[in-house]
C-alpha cells in the first residue's frame, strides 16, 4: 500500500496532514491556509530524516498492521527514517508520558473523545502547515492539533431475511417503531454517546438541532422516554463484536451497528444491510504529544498518511472510511458503498460533536447508568 513515489507532485503532497477532525465542525477550521502548507521538497526533508527515529502509536490489530504497511513502511523506504511501532493507545498511558515531559511516542492515533480533552489539557504540540498539507483533508475532519486518518460510522442495521424488497427500517423512528417494523431490536450499553443522539432523532429532532436539544434537561429526559418505548424489546451489548454477532445470529431484526463491522458480517455471509439515514460519523485522529522529541518525523508520517493512495489501500484492506476526498477515486467500487465518507452516504448523517461529549460525557454518562438499572 505504497504510493506512488517516483512523482515530485505526490512527494509534496506529503507534508500536509495532522491528527484527528474537529466532530462536528465546532472547532473545524476553516481558514487552514493552503498556502502556509507549502514545505520543501522531499527530497530535503528526507536527508533531514535519514538515522532518525518516530514512533506511532495506534490501536493495534489488523488496523495498525495496515497503517504500518501503508504509511510507516514507505515514508522509512523513501527517507531512510526508522518507524517504530506501539500501542494499543490508552489515554492514562498517553497522559503520564506528555506530564513526565518525556513522551516516546511521537504521532499518535486517538478517538475524538481524547482530542477535545487533550487540547483542553494541553497535551498536543499545535501541528505546523509548513510542514503538513492539511487542506487535502475534509474541514469537517482537521483542526490546528489533530487531523482525522479515518471515520467510522454508528448506523440502522437490519435483517436481510425479515426486512425485504426495500421494506426495511429507514431512520430510528422506524427502528423505534415495533408494529411497522416488528422483531428485537439491538442497542449498544457502554454509554450515552450515539445512544441519545438516536433517541431524539428518532423522536422527530432533526439532524441540525440535536445538540441544541441535548444541551437541555428536557432534552436528554426526552431522549430517555423514547428509548422507553423499546427497552423492553431491546438486547442491549457491551461491545461491537457483539452487536455483530446479534445480527449473525438473527437474534435481533434492526437496530444499532458500526458500519464496519456491518461490512464485515456480510462479507462473512450474514444476512445484513445499513441504511445511511441519520448515520452519526466519529473520527480518529492523528497528533503529536506535547514534547515529541522527533517533531520533524511526527510532521512527515501524518503527512504520509494523508495522502490519497495510501488512504485508499487502507481502505480497500478493512474497510475505514478515508479523510481525504481524493482517496475515493482508488478505493473499489463495493468497498465504496460501505464507508462512511463516501459523499452519498456523508450527506445523509452528521459528524458526532466532540467538544459538545467532551464538556457533558460525565454528566450524561451518570444518568445513562442510573437510567441502565432503573
Amino acid at each position: 500500500m505504497t504510493k506512488d513515489l517516483d512523482k515530485l507532485a505526490a512527494m509534496l503532497d506529503r507534508m500536509s496532514l495532522s491528527r484527528r477532525s474537529v466532530l462536528g465542525g465546532a472547532a473545524a477550521i476553516g481558514g487552514l491556509s493552503m498556502a502556509a502548507a507549502i514545505g520543501r521538497p522531499f527530497s530535503a526533508l528526507a536527508d533531514d530524516l535519514k538515522g532518525k527515529t518516530v514512533t506511532f502509536a495506534s490501536w493495534g490489530g489488523s488496523y495498525q498492521d495496515s497503517q504500518k504497511a501503508n504509511y510507516c513502511d514507505p515514508l522509512q523506504q523513501k527517507t531512510g527514517v526508522t518507524v517504530l511501532q506501539d500501542g494499543p493507545v490508552t489515554e492514562s498511558k498517553f497522559r503520564t508520558m506528555v506530564e513526565a515531559g518525556d513522551p516516546v511516542w511521537d504521532v499518535v492515533d486517538i478517538t475524538h473523545e481524547f482530542l477535545f480533552n487533550g487540547i483542553q489539557n494541553n497535551l498536543f504540540e499545535k501541528l505546523d502547515l509548513t510542514k503538513i498539507h492539511a487542506d487535502r483533508i475534509n474541514p469537517a475532519y482537521r483542526n490546528d492539533y489533530g487531523i482525522g486518518d479515518i471515520v467510522w460510522s454508528y448506523n440502522i442495521g437490519y435483517s436481510t431475511k425479515v426486512f425485504k424488497d426495500g421494506n426495511h427500517p429507514k431512520s430510528w423512528a422506524d427502528v423505534f417503531d415495533l408494529k411497522k417494523f416488528p422483531g428485537s431490536r439491538g442497542l449498544g450499553s457502554d454509554g450515552p454517546e450515539a445512544m441519545l443522539e438516536i433517541a431524539l432523532m428518532a423522536d422527530g429532532v432533526p439532524m441540525d438541532q440535536i445538540y441544541k436539544v441535548l444541551g437541555t434537561d428536557e432534552g436528554v429526559k426526552r431522549a430517555y422516554a423514547k428509548l422507553d418505548t423499546i427497552r423492553k424489546d431491546t438486547i442491549f451489548w457491551d461491545t461491537n463484536s457483539q452487536s455483530q454477532q446479534l445480527f449473525t445470529d438473527g437474534e435481533i431484526s434492526c437496530g444499532l451497528i458500526l458500519n464496519g463491522r456491518a461490512y464485515d458480517a456480510a462479507n462473512k455471509g450474514a444476512a445484513i444491510a445499513v441504511e445511511w439515514n441519520q448515520n452519526i460519523q466519529s473520527i480518529d485522529y492523528l497528533v503529536i504529544p506535547k514534547g515529541s522529541k522527533n517533531i520533524e518525523a511526527a510532521h512527515a508520517l501524518i503527512d504520509e498518511m494523508t495522502v490519497a493512495e495510501n488512504q485508499a489501500k487502507l481502505a480497500n484492506d478493512i474497510a475505514y472510511a478515508p479523510t481525504n476526498p481524493e482517496a475515493f477515486k482508488s478505493i473499489d467500487p463495493k468497498v465504496a458503498s460501505w464507508l462512511s465518507t463516501n459523499p452519498d452516504n456523508a450527506r445523509k448523517g452528521f459528524v458526532i460533536d466532540g467538544q459538545f461529549w467532551r464538556d457533558n460525557l460525565d454528566k450524561l454518562k451518570e444518568g445513562w447508568e442510573a437510567w441502565k438499572v432503573s
